[in-house]
């Protein structure tokens, strides 16, 4: 299999070198995950604990919820994650344990919808 040509590091002024298919170098790939942390929160501190570790796994087991419900670009993959319909704000919005505001997905569509702009309603919305 042929190797990605390296490329620069992605943090403002660095010049060292990375494996193409990373952004950063590990220097400065920690410093990134400690800004994204503090100002998002960690995984836990967004509501993301062992209990909805737990639920997701048993979520994601049963027969409705195997196969990836976004589909986007014909995706035909199984389900890896839970994803909030109508994203919450955060863990105390009831939005997000209300079981009709989970569907399974796979995380390339998960990251793909969390990255768009949506239009419309959240069921039913389009994805730009």
């Amino acid at each position: 299999m042929p190797t990605r040509a390296k490329k620069p590091c992605a943090y403002q002024g660095c010049a060292s070198l990375v494996d193409g298919s990373e952004r950063y170098c590990e220097k400065h790939r920690k410093k990134v995950q400690q800004q994204v942390d503090e100002h998002r929160g960690s995984a836990n501190d967004r509501g993301y604990t062992y209990r909805w570790r737990k639920y997701s796994l048993w979520f994601l087991r049963q027969p409705e919820n195997v196969m990836c419900k976004l589909q986007l670009d014909g995706c035909t993959k199984l389900s890896e994650c839970v994803d909030h319909i109508d994203p919450p704000n955060g863990a105390d919005d009831p939005r997000f344990w209300d079981t009709d505001n989970h569907q399974g997905a796979c995380i390339h569509c998960n990251s793909v919808k969390g990255h768009r702009k949506m239009e419309g309603t959240p069921r039913g919305g389009v994805y730009l």
